[in-house]
């Protein structure tokens, strides 16, 4: 039983680890709001765009961007 209980545990905490929050409200790429499925990790954090084409502009230039991540 103590061992489900832990397994059950880990479980949670893998889940919430999985739908982690954006660092940011607003898009790096235009400033507008964020859409949120529309997101990416850079350097461990998820970053949300609003679009897919901002998204893939963020990409291809992170350091670009890197410092209108709030």
């Amino acid at each position: 039983m103590k061992s489900l209980l832990s397994i059950l545990a880990l479980t949670f905490v893998a889940a919430s680890m999985a739908v982690a929050e954006p660092v940011n409200k607003n898009c790096p790429v235009t400033g507008k709001p964020v859409l949120p499925n529309c997101k990416t990790t850079y350097e461990g954090k998820e970053v949300a765009f609003c679009s897919g084409k901002c998204a893939k502009a963020f990409k291809a230039d992170p350091k670009k961007y890197a410092d209108k991540i709030k």
